[in-house]
């Protein structure tokens, strides 16, 4: 499989077993304001199916339809996690460093016709990675967001939806920093994954307005709650990741697109 141009604006979705919202996560790339300053062409989607079941197949190629060629899908024999599947759309798939990639999980949804919109204000301002806002639908919620030095406030909220960041972020973290005991994380990825990006941003932007409706899935309960807990604070208690780090896994990344292509 060669690596695809997904346009400036990437909306990435993995799930495994859980399709329900496929359909509306593509249709925030295709519904979207005759205003909006991202033309049609700009805009895909990746959406990788987690070894699903069989009958969830025709999910995606319905959630597809209507995207054509600006939609990868990849299908895995076995299941990879949602960290491992990220690190491959962006980092192999994607070919645009300065791509916007928006997380969406299959079983949430955006809020109206104007998220990438508002997104695209953002990085016109130069941000080059966003944080925020959603709303739950168990119980109000608000979370500060902290970008000076996450790690020593308990992540600094960087972990919430709508999370949104450039291509060339995810490629310059180091390996090492998402994985755990050689494996990527598996539990709280959103911790795992943004707590680096976020250290490697010159130019943050916490977006305060609410654009993401969380469902939570209600797993996190008891002996689970518990491993989630202690996999976050193995997170936090990572180093954080230096400019020097970044620069090797840029030519690392460099080097495998090459070879996947």
């Amino acid at each position: 499989m060669k690596p695809v141009e997904t346009g400036r604006v990437a909306v990435l979705v993995a799930t495994a077993n859980r399709s329900r919202l496929l359909a509306s996560a593509t249709r925030t790339v295709t519904s979207i304001s005759p205003s909006a300053p991202i033309p049609a062409h700009r805009r895909g989607a990746m959406l990788f199916d987690d070894a699903s079941e069989p009958r969830i197949a025709e999910h995606f190629e319905i959630a597809c339809a209507s995207l054509g060629a600006r939609c990868t899908v990849v299908r895995n024999r076995r299941r990879r996690g949602l960290l491992a599947n990220m690190v491959t759309a962006v980092r192999m798939i994607c070919t645009d460093p300065e791509t916007a990639i928006v997380t969406l999980d299959a079983d949430d949804a955006l809020i109206g016709d104007r998220v990438l919109e508002r997104l695209a204000a953002e990085y016109e301002r130069g941000a080059d990675v966003t944080v925020g806002s959603m709303l739950r639908t168990d119980k109000a919620a608000d979370y500060p967001v902290c970008f000076d030095r996450p790690r020593e406030r308990r992540g600094g909220n960087v972990w919430q939806h709508l999370r949104s960041f450039r291509k060339r972020l995810c490629d310059a973290v180091p390996d090492e920093a998402l994985r755990l005991d050689g494996d990527y994380v598996d539990i709280a990825t959103d911790w795992a994954f943004m707590l680096p990006i976020v250290e490697m941003a010159a130019h943050p932007g916490h977006v305060v307005e609410p654009l993401y409706l969380y469902e939570r899935s209600g797993k996190e309960k008891g002996a689970a709650r518990a491993d989630r807990e202690a996999t976050i604070a193995r997170i936090v208690a990572k180093a954080p990741v230096t400019p020097g780090r970044a620069e090797a896994t840029v030519r690392t990344t460099r080097t495998m697109q090459a070879t996947f292509g």
